[in-house]
């Protein structure tokens, strides 16, 4: 393969990645707590003889906007949305995770879980619990759960230095590298939950255009191929 074809198919295969990222923003318009997502490109420098210099294009990460999505009220005492920057840990089989999904349950044992049952922790790193007797829960703006007999915990809430470079880990769980910080300055909102970040028409509008980009290359590489070939069976001809 030429170096026009190697430049080419890099551009492909990145354009088939950010085709891929925006797809599933799209797929997740509806989705409690989903932060879109961008891939980050970088070009990659090759010396191939003087002066020229080849240029391919390589997939360096997949980042998150974090920005907050809408505040959407359900009414339910057990959904909760974080008002600002902020995300609860939860407690899961690899370790500890981070969300911004609110839409909580109280399981078997009492405990305040996601829907996968994972348990909410509390500033202690414990599961808070629920006991049956407590009624409907209270929850503050700075995560005080309360019943009837009192206080029953804190919801942890903490934040990260680079939030964009959370990975998403499926179920709108997240994990870091990066340790995070207590003591997060967002606000919880009981009875609502944060709707999904992804613009609708805006992603919709990137499909078209990566779409099209990639119909481009493709193009440019038929004419590219066909231009070699003619050239080579000129050639031939020449020799004959």
């Amino acid at each position: 393969m030429d170096t026009t074809s190697y430049i080419a198919a890099s551009r492909q295969i990145a354009l088939q990645r950010a085709l891929q990222v925006v797809a599933n923003n799209v797929a997740n318009l509806g989705t409690t707590g989903f932060k879109a997502q961008s891939v980050l490109f970088e070009t990659v420098l090759e010396r191939a003889g003087e002066p020229r210099t080849l240029a391919f294009v390589r997939d360096r990460a997949t980042l998150q906007d974090p920005s907050p999505g809408p505040i959407l009220p359900t009414g339910s005492p057990l959904d909760l949305a974080i008002q600002g920057p902020g995300y609860f840990v939860v407690q899961t089989p690899a370790g500890e995770r981070y969300t911004r999904a609110g839409q909580l349950l109280r399981n078997a044992e009492g405990e305040l879980v996601t829907p996968e049952g994972h348990p909410v922790l509390d500033e202690g790193g414990r599961p808070i619990v629920l006991p049956a007797n407590e009624g409907p829960p209270t929850i503050a703006a700075d995560g005080t759960v309360s019943g009837r007999s009192g206080v029953l915990g804190r919801i942890r809430l903490v934040s990260f230095a680079a939030p964009e470079r959370l990975r998403p880990e499926g179920s709108g769980l997240l994990a870091s590298d990066d340790p995070p910080i207590p003591g997060a300055r967002g606000s919880l909102v009981q009875g609502a939950l944060e709707g999904s970040n992804v613009k609708g028409v805006l992603e919709i509008t990137r499909l078209i255009e990566i779409t099209r980009a990639f119909e481009g290359t493709q193009r440019m590489l038929d004419t590219h191929h066909d231009l070699t070939r003619r050239a080579v069976e000129r050639l031939g001809s020449t020799n004959a």
